[in-house]
């Protein structure tokens, strides 16, 4: 039979292992899920980010060879159609269809050479007019590569180029079997000793009648400096494929390798899809490695992913599994050692702690513990004491990350909801003369849609966040929320709900001071509002109140459109 004091060891140590062992488990599945959910935003971000500075070099170029598009067919409005059928007819027209395309040219040479000097990376700008009109006029050809300045080279001759040759002459061929602008690349550009080039080129017509390719270059290297210096982590990189899946950049691979012959557990169709979102990708790299991806689709349709070994991902979470793990050792040693020793005195402490112990297993945090004795199980108790608290935070932690909006630092939608279910109890639960008393004034910001279209959504996010703040400056004693993309909301209890009439008056008060000093529309304050307060009469649950100020808010909004 065993003693007491043998089966009080064996339940305390018996308890403790388990405590510390659900701790472990609950710590190391948390911290993993969370670590994973940090990895897949920081790469879809940082993808993002480096796919934006890409996408805002080629738009640059996109948009020059159709603001030279614009103006060439503006240019082609008073050519006759007849004149070109008939030119080959008649020694005149031919002669007064070689002036017209001569000065055609030199109307769009002139333009584009000032569009091309604003234009950040252009290599190459170029008009190749097509040879079987006319009899004189080939365009114009200007580049400036290995030169400080563009510098005019003989011009683009349709008649030399072989359309069975796409190598060299797709920038030529593929816009006008597409129809339309096209980019196009890379491709070695004959015209450039077989640089690897990428091309944004457009054809021209008048009435169904091709007058040529307009174009500009951009060198493929240019566009790979933008990228190769980005630093992923410590060994992570940055690469590029085309919209069919093959490599175009890549610090270990040829251009042209499949993603498989990088790794044969890279899914080609996973890589066709616009980007990786939300989806944690790994694969095992061909080095041994395992690493995570990520992607973003470019204006151009080529793929920009980043690749990260896993180790890296999780250098900071295996620190804290290893703490965790000594803290652990640390705990079994001391009680272990203590318990053999001081039987009598530490039963009653112990089993209070092993109950604690429990209960915090099962996710109970406010189990009192008595003991404060400076011995070994005073130790264990507050050593347990602060590994709660931690765990407490860290929980606590992703539970206020849950109902927080990540742009604004504000309360978000999931956290209007508790309180609306909150509320919506009050009222079921209310009596006559002991309603709760609130008021909701919802917010909607007015001009986003044109800033986010007009500047950028970096610009439309410095919009949001200082919309935000006008609200908590003004509403400093309420909780506001995010519960849309441009819809705020503030509810008033208390002293905001007393002083509501004068709360509504400041805040337009405020957005004036604001809009008064803010130089760019991001930076200013305007908002459409509504406020409507609980009347148990007419409203039977926080939507009622919410419907009610969002109808007053959309009247104010129409008033400001008129």
């Amino acid at each position: 039979m065993h003693s007491i004091r043998f089966k009080i060891i064996s339940v305390s140590i018996a308890a403790i292992l388990v405590s510390i062992l659900s701790l472990g488990l609950i710590g190391i599945y948390t911290v993993q899920l969370q670590s994973n959910r940090n990895a897949v935003e920081k790469l879809d971000l940082m993808s993002e980010n480096a796919g934006k500075t890409l996408d805002a070099y080629l738009n640059s170029l996109q948009q020059s060879v159709e603001m030279a598009l614009h103006l060439a067919n503006d240019s082609t409005e008073t050519l006759n159609p007849d004149i070109v059928a008939k030119a080959a007819e008649s020694p005149e027209q031919m002669k007064h269809l070689d002036n017209f395309l001569a000065e055609h040219a030199s109307l769009i040479q002139h333009s584009y050479r000032s569009i091309a000097n604003n234009t950040s990376g252009v290599e190459t700008y170029y008009y190749c007019i097509n040879a079987d009109l006319g009899s004189s006029e080939h365009g114009f050809f200007y580049s400036k590569v290995g030169r400080e300045n563009y510098e005019e080279q003989p011009p683009l001759n349709s008649d030399d180029l072989d359309p069975n040759d796409l190598e060299h002459t797709t920038w030529y061929y593929s816009p006008i079997a597409h129809g339309g602008p096209i980019w196009i690349g890379p491709y070695r550009a004959h015209y450039l000793n077989e640089v690897w080039t990428v091309s944004y080129v457009t054809p021209v017509y008048k009435d169904h009648i091709l007058l040529g390719v307009l174009g500009m270059d951009i060198l493929f290297d240019t566009m790979i400096k933008q990228i190769s210096d980005i630093k992923v982590y410590e060994t992570g990189y940055v690469f590029l494929l085309d919209s069919n899946g093959y490599v175009l950049y890549h610090p270990n691979f040829e251009m042209g390798t499949l993603p498989s012959d990088v790794d044969a557990a890279l899914d080609e169709t996973l890589l066709q899809q616009k980007s990786s979102g939300d989806q944690l990708i790994r694969y095992r790299a061909a080095d041994g490695r395992e690493k995570q991806i990520a992607f973003t689709t470019l204006s151009n349709g080529m793929k920009l992913a980043i690749s990260v070994p896993v180790d890296e991902i999780n250098a900071s979470q295996y620190q804290l599994l290893r703490t965790f793990a000594l803290v652990t050792i640390v705990i079994l040693v001391l009680f272990l050692t203590t318990i053999t020793l001081v039987m009598n005195r530490i039963t009653k402490p112990l089993l209070s702690l092993a109950a604690a112990s429990q209960r915090l297993a099962d996710g109970d945090y406010d189990a009192v513990l008595e003991y404060t004795g400076d011995d070994e199980v005073g130790v264990l108790t507050n050593s347990f004491k602060q590994m709660r608290y931690r765990m407490r935070f860290y929980i606590d932690d992703l539970n206020s990350k849950a109902y927080q909006d990540a742009l604004t630092g504000i309360k978000n939608k999931a956290a209007f909801l508790v309180m609306e279910d909150r509320l919506n109890q009050a009222i079921r639960e209310g009596t006559e003369g002991k309603m709760p008393q609130f008021a909701i004034v919802v917010f909607d910001c007015n001009q986003l849609k044109e800033i986010n279209d007009v500047h950028g959504h970096i610009q439309g996010d410095i919009y949001l966040r200082t919309a935000a703040l006008a609200i908590c400056r003004v509403y400093a004693h309420s909780p506001v929320f995010r519960i849309g993309g441009d819809e705020f909301c503030a509810l008033l209890q208390d002293v905001d709900y007393q002083d509501r009439e004068h709360l509504f008056k400041k805040f337009d008060t405020l957005c004036t001071e604001i809009n008064a000093m803010s130089a760019h529309p991001w930076e200013k304050a305007d908002l459409s509002k509504g406020m409507a307060v609980f009347d148990s009469a007419v409203h039977h649950s926080v939507d009622d109140v919410l419907q009610a100020a969002d109808a007053l808010m959309y009247e104010e909004k129409k008033s400001h459109r008129h």
